[in-house]
């Protein structure tokens, strides 16, 4: 099960990072293609701008309903639109001078458009189908700089490697925020005005076309114009809208692809970074952090700590380890309960034989020495007196050797003995009367009752004569004179039976209860008979337990004893 469960979440969280860094790479990619597009509209509104427009406009009775931010973008690029049916009437107009036609000859407009025909615009035409419909748009631009390259190179007086302009030209020079360079036939720089810092003192042939072919370098585009009259080339720089004054502060402007790609690059292994760092943190949250709690736990257990910890929610992972565990302290800790329960039971247990065995011992001692004094002569009835103790108590010894027998030998199982199918009903009757026939019991005082439906069971009848001996002998020995004993033997469903025990007598606490079958709790001196010794109780929950049945007590002070010997189903 844990093998399972570790399987699918290491899977799981490969599968969600896998996931995640997909998600990421599909952004950036959808960011730059983005950014792309838009690097390019900036340079020249034609042909992406249209196409998107085209694309994104919806369609009414009208005709195309066109996003205000690329129309924004035309009129920043200084184009115009003009959407035409098949005959070249004009069905729409975007930025449109005034100017332009209203119908274009089909033959003329190609003439315009292929540029046999002198028009005052560059012309570009794009036939788009949107939702079943042919649109045909015609893109026109005037360079942004024309006309002001025009006045400026009719207004600049160039005198060693200055230009000057008039104010009205200045003027607008300013507001352009522009910069001029004049070259000679070979490229070389013989004036400038406001050059730019980086800009080279001479150009090559590719240099100024590429720069002329709408290449933005630092925010700066360039425009070329050459004069006939003199020869000279006039470069012309001016700050390209970009939108930059929108752009909002502490975000960096991008102009070129190839910033895109580093930014989408950068971006893209920044996250997967994160991703994996927060992978980390979270395997050593829910996987090291709860091994580091086991073995923690683990080493807690050797020093002989048993006590749980706190437990995490991150833990439940390995939660059958956590209960294996648990359940490993716990049997430790019960052995080690048992052991100093064993401990305090043999010092019990010890001094009890002690005790017993010391009491006797000491008056067979007593009348051996007094036979052996030579200064005394004993009677005959004396000596017999002295004979009759000793074999008393030697009796009393060998009963206590014979209990403690029975008691280990019946812990360990070792006593085969053979069950016999008998009536209990008849059974009890005479262990009763072989128990009440000594002489320190009034065996009136002992009742029974037994029913009238015979009640077999399978007992082995020495046992079963000594399981009732105890008990009669148990209620006699700790109660007052006078105590009454009720007997009463019952059936059971399922052929079970029981046999309750009741008397009158002075009751027992509960800690009485609790330790009533160990050995020597309420022990007895030698003047009591046999079956009261402190052996007996322990050898009759024994004997009950071997022949398959149990023993159980209801006891209050002052209120008297019942203890049952049940057998749940006939054996």
């Amino acid at each position: 099960m844990i093998r399972k469960r570790l399987t699918v979440r290491f899977v799981w969280q490969l599968v969600m990072s896998g996931a995640i860094l997909a998600v990421v790479a599909i952004a950036i990619v959808t960011w730059m293609l983005g950014k792309f597009a838009e690097i390019e509209m900036n340079r020249n509104f034609a042909p992406l701008g249209i196409s998107q427009l085209i694309a994104e406009a919806t369609i009414d009775a009208q005709g195309l309903i066109v996003d205000p931010k690329l129309l924004q973008r035309l009129q920043e690029d200084g184009g115009w639109l003009q959407s035409l049916d098949g005959n070249g009437s004009v069905l729409q107009s975007f930025n449109a001078p005034d100017d332009l036609p209203t119908h274009y000859i089909p033959g003329k407009l190609m003439d315009y458009w292929i540029g046999s025909e002198p028009f005052p615009y560059k012309l570009g035409m794009w036939i788009q189908e949107k939702d079943g419909h042919l649109y045909t748009l015609l893109y026109g631009a005037r360079s942004q700089t024309e006309d002001l390259l025009r006045d400026v190179m009719a207004d600049g007086q160039i005198q060693n490697d200055m230009i000057s302009f008039s104010a009205h030209v200045l003027s607008q020079i300013d507001k352009a925020g522009s910069s001029i360079q004049v070259l000679d036939s070979k490229g070389v720089e013989i004036a400038a005005w406001r050059k730019p810092i980086d800009a080279p003192k001479s150009y090559s042939l590719q240099e100024l076309a590429m720069g002329s072919n709408d290449q933005v370098k630092n925010g700066m585009r360039m425009d070329t114009r050459y004069d006939d009259s003199t020869g000279l080339t006039w470069v012309y720089h001016y700050r390209v809208n970009d939108g930059s004054e929108t752009q909002l502060v502490g975000v960096p402007i991008i102009n070129t692809e190839a910033e895109v790609i580093i930014i989408g690059i950068a971006t893209f292994l920044i996250l997967a970074f994160l991703v994996f760092v927060s992978l980390s943190l979270w395997y050593a949250n829910w996987f090291v952090a709860p091994i580091i709690h086991i073995l923690g736990w683990i080493q807690r257990l050797g020093k002989g700590d048993y006590t749980k910890g706190t437990e995490k929610r991150n833990h439940r992972i390995f939660i059958e380890v956590m209960e294996s565990i648990h359940t490993l302290a716990a049997t430790l800790q019960a052995a080690r309960d048992a052991e100093a329960l064993a401990q305090k039971n043999r010092a019990a247990w010890i001094a009890g034989v002690t005790h017993d065995m010391k009491t006797p011992l000491s008056s067979i001692k007593g009348y051996a020495h007094m036979l052996e004094a030579e200064n005394y002569s004993w009677s005959e009835d004396e000596v017999r007196e002295f004979a009759s103790t000793i074999l008393e108590k030697s009796a009393y010894i060998d009963k206590l050797n014979s209990d403690l027998a029975l008691t280990f030998r019946l812990k360990s199982g070792d006593i085969p003995v053979k069950m016999e199918l008998k009536d209990i009903g008849m059974l009890l009757p005479e262990s009763i009367r072989s128990a009440t026939s000594h002489p320190m019991y009034e065996s009136e005082r002992v009742r029974y009752s037994i029913p009238s439906t015979p009640i077999m069971a399978m007992v082995y009848s020495p046992w079963f004569d000594r399981i009732v001996d105890n008990l009669i002998a148990n209620a006699f020995i700790h109660n007052s004179e006078g105590t009454r004993i009720d007997i009463e033997l019952s059936k059971l469903p399922e052929n079970g039976w029981r046999i309750d025990f009741s008397d009158d007598g002075r009751g027992m606490n509960e800690q009485t209860i609790k330790q009533l079958f160990e050995r020597y709790y309420r022990g007895t001196d030698t003047e009591s008979a046999v079956e009261g010794s402190g052996l007996g109780m322990a050898v009759t929950k024994e004997l009950v337990q071997a022949m398959g049945g149990r023993i159980k007590v209801n006891s209050r002070l002052g209120k008297g004893t019942m203890i049952s010997i049940i057998w749940d189903a006939s054996r």
